[in-house]
């Protein structure tokens, strides 16, 4: 009875609106929340969705780099100016290996042999997208880990292979292999053992250990040891078109940056959540006033209630339960929403080799069920900021 007496001036028509606004907002965010959990393994594969992004910036070669090296490498003064650049967060070099490097391996069941002349490279350890406990070497430990792009395997496996009639290996298998790597320079040379620990989907070299490349720089290097040639620069926004204007006007050359699509895909998803917010407030607020005018009419009936000795707080609770039921229908519903855009979007994430979307859904569930209960409160403490002002009349 209590129930059917405070919702005697209930207006269908704000209740309706309230839902299709809160409907639209909602379905948008809850949406926009599901892609960034999906597709958050294209660009975090470690870290998570939002990690910055980086270039590798290196001179251009020309005829006269063919004859003097020097020429391509970059000197402290240089280095200053580009990291004093705005679009610069923090810069970094590869450390390259000045010796001689050749890597062999005899033929098992699982890989052909191979004999091949390489090269090394170093970068700090925090720049690195693949993490391995065993990613570390010293003078005790005979076996030098190595990071391989994982384009070089891709080249391998789709390219040469195929075309040579050599079987494809998986990066299960590569990890496993043991090989040798034949080191001289500056008089000495020595064996080590060698094993690929990861790989490395931005950073396009061959990298060791910064431990192994200073010793072994110090040990076989030559005087090539210590030039720079190529930069590693961090920025929070790869598409600023003043990054291609300075590098060009230096003559610079800057790597083709798969972060540029990650940056627009980012700025995508926040504007999208944007307007889902935009649209939600209106709709709480319409929810607010409509809780105002509901109060107000019913004013007299509440304050008659309280008079014969009835709680607010039980006053509150029918329109606490109000609120939270269409909330909990119009979050459903968005949440439906939610999984049928998932449905249109998730045949192109496979193509990119995305899997386990239900991750994303289930990661959705739980913020939009945090994210009702908080639209819920909000209504429920505006319910009680009205019932605490009722006035309880005055006999005359």
């Amino acid at each position: 009875m209590l129930q059917k007496l405070l919702r005697q001036n209930i207006s269908i028509f704000q209740l309706v609106g309230y839902a299709f606004a809160a409907l639209t907002g909602m379905s948008i965010i809850f949406a926009a929340f599901c892609f960034s959990r999906d597709v958050r393994p294209l660009f975090m594969p470690t870290t998570g969705m939002f990690k910055p992004e980086y270039i590798v910036v290196n001179k251009k070669v020309s005829l006269l780099s063919t004859f003097n090296r020097n020429i391509t490498t970059f000197s402290q003064e240089e280095i200053d100016k580009i990291s004093s650049q705005k679009f610069v967060r923090s810069l970094s070099y590869f450390t390259q290996g000045s010796f001689r490097v050749k890597a062999y391996t005899k033929a098992s069941s699982q890989i052909p042999s191979f004999s091949t002349d390489l090269f090394f490279e170093s970068a700090p350890d925090r720049l690195l997208d693949t993490h391995t406990p065993d990613w570390q070497w010293n003078e005790n430990i005979g076996i030098i880990p190595i990071i391989l792009p994982r384009d070089y395997l891709n080249l391998y496996n789709f390219g040469f292979a195929g075309s040579q009639g050599l079987p494809q290996i998986s990066e299960a298998i590569v990890q496993q292999i043991l090989f040798s790597v034949h080191i001289s320079g500056n008089g000495r040379q020595q064996i080590f053992d060698g094993r690929i620990v990861g790989f490395s989907d931005y950073l396009n070299t061959i990298l060791v250990p910064e431990a192994f490349m200073l010793w072994a720089n110090k040990r076989f290097g030559d005087d090539g040891a210590g030039k720079i040639s190529r930069l590693i620069i961090e920025t929070t926004n790869p598409a600023d078109p003043t990054i291609a204007e300075f590098f060009a006007a230096h003559n610079y050359d800057i790597s083709d940056n798969k972060g540029e699509l990650g940056f627009f895909l980012r700025l995508i998803i926040t504007v999208v959540a944007a307007i889902g917010v935009l649209i939600m407030i209106p709709a709480i607020g319409l929810m607010l006033l409509s809780i105002n005018l509901l109060v107000y009419k019913n004013q007299k009936t509440l304050g008659n209630l309280v008079l014969l000795g009835y709680r607010r707080i039980k006053l509150a609770i029918p329109y606490c339960l109000l609120a939270l039921l269409l909330n909990v229908i119009v979050g459903l519903a968005s949440l439906l929403f939610a999984g049928y855009a998932q449905t249109l979007y998730a045949p192109q994430l496979l193509i990119l080799g995305i899997t386990g979307l239900s991750v994303g859904f289930w990661s959705t569930v739980g913020f939009a069920a945090i994210f009702v209960i908080l639209v819920t409160a909000v209504n429920a403490l505006w319910i009680w900021r009205n019932i605490k002002k009722i006035k309880i009349p005055v006999k005359g």
